[in-house]
């Protein structure tokens, strides 16, 4: 009848089914004996390894031109190593700290007390002067209050930071980065 559907007709198969499924060849060697299986050592991940001389032969404090340096911060800045601070020449130490404290206030607080922490041990060890931090923290603070306003957790990161660079005891220096904002006095008394 037009309209309807014909019934399925049953397919019929010459070999049975089993002949078409692959089984796993075991090499059975000369003197068939099965070979045992190739064991892989296990991949080791150890920790990067801080070696005492750049491979460039370069000495930590040696001349660096301003794009070097901006190229070696750029490649480096997801890279919190302890001696970083010791390996950038000292006129472009605060070229870093303006690309880690931009880059926390973009992202998560976690991220901002990484970068605390690392400005703390930075100061700590001496690698690190007050001076320094403050002028990498100034062209940040001039654009704070623009950054607020798509990242509304800025002042709280910036404080995070600023108190990690040792500025919490520091009130002349860290009133002269927050001259830098409308509101002033919120964000030192953040961090103060």
């Amino acid at each position: 009848m037009p309209g309807q559907n014909p019934e399925p007709t049953p397919v019929t198969l010459t070999k049975p089914i089993r002949s078409y499924i692959r089984k796993p060849r075991t090499d059975l060697g000369h003197a068939s004996v099965p070979k045992p299986a190739v064991a892989h050592r296990k991949l080791q991940l150890l920790p990067r390894s801080v070696h005492a001389a750049d491979p460039s032969g370069e000495e930590p404090g040696s001349a660096m031109s301003e794009a070097e340096a901006k190229k070696k911060i750029d490649e480096d800045v997801r890279v919190l190593r302890d001696d970083y601070f010791a390996k950038l020449p000292h006129e472009h130490r605060f070229r870093l700290v303006d690309k880690l404290v931009a880059s926390a206030l973009e992202s998560k607080e976690t991220d901002a007390r990484l970068v605390s922490h690392f400005f703390a041990q930075a100061t700590s060890n001496g690698q690190c002067t007050l001076k320094v931090f403050e002028e990498g923290f100034m062209p940040i603070a001039e654009f704070l209050d623009d950054i607020a306003i798509d990242a509304p957790k800025a002042f709280d990161y910036m404080a995070i930071m600023l108190r990690g660079a040792g500025f919490e005891n520091e009130h002349e220096s860290l009133q002269r980065i927050a001259s830098k904002l409308e509101d002033s006095d919120k964000l030192f008394s953040m961090v103060a």
